[in-house]
């Protein structure tokens, strides 16, 4: 692989990758899914390649080959629904939106805008959305990077005659049901003290199958404290509505009292790993535009801005060293009733549990979220 090009990829490994010596990637997915891809092209060519971050190559054309020896790339996050949908039914498009969220806070802070004078050029950007629609998606963010990081190991360039996958007969008839792409978001580096700081956390984000760490009170206070200042800072730069949070704890003074645990056992669909947690932090949006045709540009932004706001959750509570997971499986109606709102329950972050236990949206689908 070129130089260049190992050097920009592993800045997105880094961002929504694999760990080094693991499995697991840098980004949430509800159900490890991931129904997203990512291409890569150079900057001032009609060309582009497709990045696996699973199998850690880069697929490219060979009659393209001479094109990708440059230092600057542009990148494209593909939303691929049917990757969520194939689980969990409907309910999987408004998942592929939330994980999409996650993903461009973590490319914003690890993964976006290195250089001065970099841009998307028209070419590249049509190309990107015309392998979206092939792939039975859309392209849902966009940015630029620059080989400003040491190049991992182990990635190959795999050249191909073509570049394009066939898709399944269901994943291509299931496109002519989806509403129209939002516009896509414009991806820049954050450059703020709070993105500075949650950056750190990157390395160690992880949705937690046990939720052992049950913080004190004052911990728990600075960490809610920090995810809501930082909501505010950094949603703002995705062009996003910001989100509103609400927190029910059993610690005292902390947010409003959660209810019984019979509540609870039903508001979170029967997942019992869930039921001694300490704290639950809903994230909730008007979505406007909601019918049951499609949901317009705006209402889809909103959804990714509620896994935006997840994802700082994520990142605080790692730098915390405080154990968090996303709720996959909820009773949105009963979580809005309990937030005293009209607004949407687009998220539900749990924190802190004495049990172990196994997250029900990975093990099965019985974690099936409500909509």
């Amino acid at each position: 692989m070129p130089a260049g090009l190992a050097a920009a990829v592993a800045r997105l490994e880094n961002a929504i990758g694999r760990r080094p010596g693991s499995a697991k990637r840098g980004a949430p997915s509800a159900g490890a899914c991931y129904p997203y891809e990512v291409l890569v092209a150079p900057l001032g060519v009609p060309v582009c390649g497709v990045v696996d971050l699973q199998q850690r190559k880069v697929v490219i054309r060979s009659a393209e080959r001479a094109h990708w020896d440059g230092d600057a790339f542009a990148y494209f996050l593909i939303g691929r629904p049917w990757l969520s949908m194939r689980k969990y039914g409907r309910r999987g498009y408004f998942y592929h939106l939330l994980d999409a969220g996650h993903a461009l806070l973590n490319l914003s802070l690890a993964a976006a805008d290195s250089a001065p004078g970099f841009r998307l050029e028209t070419q590249i950007t049509e190309l990107a959305a015309e392998h979206a629609s092939a792939r039975a998606g859309a392209v849902l963010a966009a940015g630029v990077i620059d080989r400003t990081t040491t190049a991992a190991p182990g990635w190959m360039l795999q050249e191909t005659v073509d570049t394009r996958m066939p898709l399944s007969d269901v994943e291509s008839l299931i496109t002519e049901l989806l509403p129209p792409a939002p516009q896509p978001v414009r991806l820049h580096r954050l450059e703020t003290p709070e993105a500075g700081e949650l950056a750190g956390g990157l390395a160690s984000r992880r949705s937690a199958s046990a939720l052992a760490g049950m913080p004190d009170a004052d911990g728990l206070g600075e960490v809610l404290g920090r995810i809501e200042e930082y909501r505010h800072r950094l949603v703002p730069a995705f062009g996003m509505p910001v989100p509103q949070i609400k927190v029910f704890s059993r610690h005292p003074g902390i947010g409003g009292e959660l209810p019984s645990t019979k509540w609870l056992a039903e508001a979170v669909l029967g997942q019992s790993d869930l039921l001694n947690a300490s704290t639950f932090v809903a994230i909730h949006a008007q979505v406007r535009d909601k019918g049951l045709v499609a949901l317009s540009s705006e209402a889809q932004r909103t959804i990714m801005a509620g896994g935006v706001t997840g994802e700082i959750g994520y990142l605080v509570c790692a730098l915390s060293g405080v154990d968090m997971t996303g709720v996959g499986g909820y009773d949105p109606a009963m979580w809005a009733r309990l937030c005293d709102t009209e607004d949407d329950v687009l998220f539900v972050l749990a924190i802190g549990q004495e049990l172990p236990g196994e997250k029900a949206d990975v093990t099965s689908t019985g974690g099936n979220h409500i909509q």
